[in-house]
C-alpha cells in the first residue's frame, strides 16, 4: 500500500509457497531473516543446496496456519553494517496471500503488477508443489488475463517458467538474471528473445562499481534495445552505504545515470516516492532548454580526480552473457506426494487473509517497479 501511495506504478509479488499449497507474497522461501520464525521454528531448519548454500526454515517446510504465527520482520540489507530500518516498526507488516494481491492491484487501479516466481522447479519435483499452476489459477480467478488495462508481467531467472507462459499474450515475461554481466553477445540476446520481452539486470551489470567508486559503463542497454529487449535496473536504494561515491550518496543522482544516462525502461526500487520525486521533475527531463537540470554521473570521472594512493588497483570485466546461462532444461511434472496433503493436484483456495494491504513499512522486503515510459507520458 505505501508503494502504491508513493507512486509506483507496478507493484510486484514474489511467490512462495506453503507446504498444504498456499502462495503468498514474500521476498524469498528462506523465512530465517525476514520473519519470526527462528524463535518457533528453529528446529525445522533444512539445508536446501538447490536454493541457497545455507540452512533456512523454507515456507515450504511450513503449512500456512504456522507461516501466520510468525510475523514479517524487515530485512537488513546492511547485515555487515549494522545498519537497521526502521526499528520502530520493525514487525509491523503482516503476510498477503497471491489472490489479496492480486485484488488488491485490481481495487488500487495500478498500472501493472509483477509475479515473480521462484524455484519452480524444485518445487515441483521434490515437494509436489506445482507453483506455476497455482500463479496461472490466480491470474484466472483474477481476471487479469482477460483484460487489457492493467499489465501484467511475469518474472522468473527459469527460462522454462517464462515459456510456460508465452500461450497468454497480453503478460510480459521478463528474465531476471542474478549474475553480473559485462556485455550481451548475439546469441545470448537471441536465446532471451525465445523465452522473454525485458531483463531484469543487476546495476553492476549496468555501471562497474569496485569499493564503491563507479569504474566504467557497459554497452548492455543498448545490445538490449538493438534486440527490442526492455531492460530493467535492480535494486535501487535510497540508503547512502548502497549508493557509489559518484553519486554523492545521493539516490536521486543515481536515478539520473540510470534512467537519463543509461536509457533504461524501468527501475526497480524499494523507495518509489524518491523515483516518482525525479521523474516529474521538469530538471529530469535533459533534452528541454532550461537553466537546471539533474545530470547522471560520469562513471569513472571520481577517480581520475582521485588521489594516487586512492587510486584502485586493475580489476577484470565482468564476463559477458553467456547462452548457456538463459537456458534451462523443461519444467518436470508436479510429483503426488501424499505428506503434502495436496497429492500433487491443484491447491486448496487460499483463505482469505482479512485485508489486501501490503505492509507499507516495507516488512515483506516488497520491490516496486516505476513504468518509466508511462511516467514520462503522464
Amino acid at each position: 500500500q505505501k508503494a502504491i501511495d508513493d507512486g509506483a506504478d507496478i507493484i510486484d509479488c514474489s511467490v512462495q509457497m506453503s507446504k498444504d499449497g498456499i502462495a503468498f507474497c514474500h521476498d524469498a522461501a528462506d523465512l530465517s531473516a525476514s520473519t519470526t520464525a527462528r524463535t518457533t521454528f528453529m528446529s525445522r531448519a533444512t539445508s536446501v543446496p538447490e536454493i541457497q548454500p545455507t540452512n533456512g526454515i523454507f515456507s515450504f517446510g511450513l503449512t500456512w496456519a504456522e507461516i501466520q504465527s510468525v510475523k514479517p520482520q524487515i530485512e537488513n540489507p546492511f547485515t555487515a553494517t549494522g545498519f537497521q530500518r526502521n526499528p520502530a516498526n520493525k514487525n509491523a507488516g503482516k503476510f498477503t496471500t497471491l489472490a489479496d494481491f492480486l485484488e488488491l492491484g485490481k481495487a488500487k487501479a495500478v498500472t501493472g503488477v509483477l509475479i515473480n516466481i521462484q524455484n519452480a522447479a524444485y518445487l515441483a519435483s521434490k515437494k509436489g508443489l506445482g507453483v506455476v499452476d497455482v500463479v496461472k489459477s490466480a491470474l484466472t480467478n483474477s481476471t487479469l488475463d482477460k483484460q487489457s488495462t492493467q499489465k501484467v508481467l511475469i518474472q522468473s531467472d527459469d527460462s522454462s517458467v517464462l515459456s510456460s507462459f508465452e500461450a497468454v499474450p497480453p503478460y510480459t515475461r521478463v528474465l531476471s538474471i542474478d549474475k553480473e554481466i559485462g556485455d550481451a553477445p548475439k546469441t545470448s540476446i537471441e536465446e532471451i528473445k525465445k523465452h522473454a520481452d525485458a531483463v531484469n539486470l543487476l546495476r553492476t551489470s549496468l555501471i562497474t562499481v569496485s569499493q564503491s567508486f563507479a569504474t566504467g559503463k557497459t554497452n548492455v542497454v543498448e545490445e538490449m534495445h538493438k534486440a527490442n529487449i526492455s531492460v530493467y535496473v535492480s535494486v535501487l536504494r535510497n540508503e547512502y552505504i548502497a549508493i557509489a561515491f559518484d553519486y554523492f550518496s545521493d539516490p536521486t543522482i543515481e536515478l539520473a545515470t540510470f534512467i537519463a544516462g543509461r536509457g533504461v525502461d524501468g527501475v526497480i526500487t524499494e523507495f518509489p516516492a524518491t523515483a516518482t520525486r525525479y521523474l516529474r521533475s521538469p530538471c529530469s527531463d535533459l533534452n528541454k532548454d532550461q537553466p537546471y537540470a539533474i545530470l547522471p554521473a560520469d562513471a569513472g570521472a571520481l577517480l581520475t580526480v582521485a588521489d594516487k594512493e586512492a587510486q584502485l588497483p586493475a580489476i577484470p570485466p565482468n564476463p559477458p552473457l553467456d547462452a548457456k546461462d538463459v537456458i534451462d532444461p523443461p519444467l518436470p511434472p508436479v510429483a503426488k506426494l501424499a505428506s503434502n496433503g495436496t497429492e500433487g493436484g491443484p491447491p486448496q483456495t487460499p483463505p482469505r487473509s482479512g485485508t489486501v494491504a501490503i505492509a507499507a513499512n516495507l516488512s515483506l522486503s516488497l520491490l516496486a517497479m516505476m513504468a518509466l515510459g508511462l511516467l514520462y507520458t503522464a
